[in-house]
């Protein structure tokens, strides 16, 4: 296990296994409860944006969800580093 410590860039640790297990499932759980309010919303109907604000708030969705996916992505990798 020291080889492992020796082998982390300076100043970062690797992320245990549980550790990053637990980061995904509450990552998808975000996901989740970020994906359910856009489909509640109207911003999903082409017809129904008509304002900037409703343009804008489903682009804040679908960015955070976007986000939250590249974070999962990166955490579903063996070895991750903090």
């Amino acid at each position: 296990q020291e080889a492992e410590v020796d082998a982390a860039p300076a100043g970062m640790r690797k992320l245990e296994d549980n550790e990053r297990e637990e980061l995904v499932r509450q990552l998808k759980g975000k996901w989740d409860e970020i994906n359910v309010a856009y489909q509640k919303t109207s911003v999903l109907n082409l017809n129904s944006l008509d304002t900037i604000g409703k343009v804008k708030r489903k682009e804040q969705y679908e960015a955070q969800l976007a986000q939250i996916e590249r974070d999962i992505e990166k955490l579903s990798k063996k070895v991750v580093y903090v």
